[in-house]
């Protein structure tokens, strides 16, 4: 790794320490305990051969509204889908959708997922309120958990095992980059500076990896979090209008969510 790198995620580390955390130091790590298992990602099959059919019709039998939105937006091209290998996305500022396939099974939580996303922003007023961004994953991640429930009925048993363990997978590395970010940020506080002698090039590619301009801790947290709030509210029936789902979410206590999760046992160790 070049000077110039580790000169600017030394910079960057200076930034990020002033920077409010979402959530509490103690809440953070019981996170970053549960995530830590030894678990590598898993290939998706490829047996469906249309998941946006499936997706559309999960939608149509989920909710009629959120399926006419989706057909009128992808008959004005406002929800793009596409074979393209790239990373999907939600364009807030020009309100479309962006969603690239890879060709396997796990194109129909992709799918799902980022409708709704769009579906969200669409809705008025937003399911997630702005005030609330640090929850901006947490209604595509109950929705996916949603999509869950409704495909064990259609045996696709072997998807969403994958889909479960791909999302432990890349949350576990999201927490392993933030421990290390947090590593690095008290650091600076204890010493006010970061020497070149402080820096442990496998710690700064974790974090890195993730291409994260700013607010690096927050943006990652909404991923665990999303995971584990979704299913505590599921598992509770917390949820019967989804436009409640943020202030359910914000009254929840966390404490009583990471004990009761563990308590299930949803990543055994």
């Amino acid at each position: 790794m070049e000077n110039q790198q580790i000169k600017k995620f030394i910079a960057q580390v200076k930034l990020e320490s002033t920077y409010r955390k979402i959530l509490e130091c103690d809440i953070i790590y019981q996170l970053i305990n549960i995530f830590n298992v030894e678990i590598d990602k898993q290939s998706y099959s490829c047996e469906i051969e249309n998941p946006l059919k499936i997706a559309l019709q999960f939608y149509k039998e989920y909710n009629t509204q959120y399926y006419n939105t989706i057909i009128e937006q992808i008959k004005s091209k406002r929800i793009v889908i596409s074979q393209n290998n790239g990373k999907s996305f939600t364009d807030t500022e020009n309100n479309t959708a962006h969603i690239r396939l890879y060709g396997n099974d796990g194109d129909l939580f992709t799918i799902v997922h980022e409708l709704a996303h769009f579906i969200d922003r669409n809705n008025n007023p937003p399911i997630i309120p702005d005030k609330y961004w640090f929850l901006s994953e947490t209604f595509a991640f109950y929705i996916e958990k949603k999509l869950e429930i409704w495909l064990k009925n259609k045996k696709y048993k072997d998807l969403i095992s994958t889909r479960k363990n791909n999302r432990i997978y890349f949350e576990n590395n999201m927490l392993k980059a933030i421990e290390n970010e947090l590593y690095y940020e008290s650091l600076f506080r204890q010493k006010g500076t970061i020497e070149v002698s402080d820096i442990d090039i496998k710690k700064i590619k974790s974090i890195m990896q993730f291409d994260i301009s700013s607010n690096i801790i927050n943006y990652l947290l909404q991923y665990p979090l999303a995971n584990i709030l979704s299913d505590y509210i599921i598992n509770n029936h917390l949820l019967s209008n989804d436009c409640e789902l943020a202030e359910i979410c914000i009254n929840i206590d966390l404490y009583k969510m990471l004990e009761n999760y563990l308590s299930n046992k949803k990543i055994k160790r």
